[in-house]
């Protein structure tokens, strides 16, 4: 028992220095604190939700003194611990599998929490902050809008003094960038988030203490709801006036996250069917970053895996884990 709370004292530990390596002014520590959720996973996948919680208020604790600031503590729990320990409870859900004798699943087989569900409610919880903070900045002037192009306005005052630009002449650029920054700074969270989970998870199994089995990418089911849910969003934000077609356009960023996810999932069942996998896996994934625009072209092909069954058209068995 001594060790169990040991290891979820060390997590909070790990996870709150990497928090602090970029809070405490370290800017070349964003790599860093990219990772600061993954101890936090780790305990959760590993030891379970009360480790987690356990490390979660150990890392609350350390960030505040720290810091000496309780707002980087409540930012710290708002997007690192809350999130996780939620997405943790879901994954680690289980129930008997009905026939499971008669499918070949085995006598006490258990059907985990899908990973489909798990994506939908990241990217939901993402959706609906973002809907608190245009709520919130509904008063002010400009709205949400109006408060993101004040604040990169500021933020680029020293760039634009060095490279010797004048302010007007970055009017638009920072117009176009307040344009979609929340729905982009919401995706990269998802993007984070759902990086440490795999990474977390992926870790666990390899040491032997994973709580669950590890999902397979290519059986990624999204609820239905979430089309429904971008549909809304795209026509909003393509006819409402104002603040609301704002956050419908920004909310159409978020959502359509979910639909990468699937898109891979597609990409996933297809190439593990081919010799040559995991080099073709590399050139999907290094093809995306480096160019950005494919990325629509699988968030399509997941929106059309939904409607169509496209993996159950085309795909065939996957083959294990990944």
């Amino acid at each position: 028992m001594t060790g169990y709370w040991g290891w979820a004292g060390a997590a909070g530990l790990t996870s709150a220095a990497l928090y602090l390596s970029v809070v405490l002014g370290s800017p070349g520590a964003f790599l860093l604190a990219y990772l600061a959720p993954l101890p936090l996973f780790l305990a959760g996948l590993a030891l379970g939700l009360s480790a987690l919680l356990a490390a979660g208020a150990a890392a609350c604790v350390i960030v505040a003194l720290a810091s000496g600031s309780v707002i980087a503590a409540g930012l710290y729990l708002g997007i690192e611990v809350l999130p996780i320990a939620v997405l943790v409870r879901q994954a680690l859900l289980s129930r008997p599998v009905v026939g499971g004798v008669a499918d070949g699943a085995g006598a006490g087989a258990l059907e985990w929490y899908p990973v489909g569900r798990l994506t939908g409610l990241l990217v939901a919880m993402a959706a609906a902050v973002l809907v608190v903070i245009w709520l919130v900045f509904a008063g002010s002037e400009g709205g949400l809008e109006g408060t993101v192009q004040m604040f990169l306005n500021a933020g680029l005052q020293g760039m634009l003094q060095a490279g010797g630009a004048e302010a007007e002449e970055m009017t638009p650029a920072i117009a176009l960038m307040a344009a979609l920054f929340p729905g982009i700074a919401a995706a990269s969270w998802v993007v984070m988030i759902a990086v440490n989970g795999a990474l977390a998870q992926g870790l666990a199994s390899r040491f032997g203490r994973n709580l669950r089995p590890s999902p397979d990418m290519a059986t990624l089911e999204l609820p239905r709801v979430l089309l429904g849910a971008l549909v809304v969003a795209a026509v909003v934000g393509l006819v409402a006036p104002d603040g609301l077609g704002y956050i419908g356009r920004n909310l159409l960023v978020v959502l359509g996250m979910a639909y990468l996810f699937a898109g891979l999932a597609v990409v996933h069942g297809f190439i593990l069917r081919l010799t040559a996998r995991q080099v073709l896996l590399v050139v999907v994934y290094v093809t995306m970053v480096l160019f950005g625009w494919p990325v629509l072209l699988v968030m399509l092909l997941g929106i059309l895996d939904q409607l169509f069954g496209l993996r159950r058209r085309f795909a065939g068995p996957t083959q294990g884990e990944e």
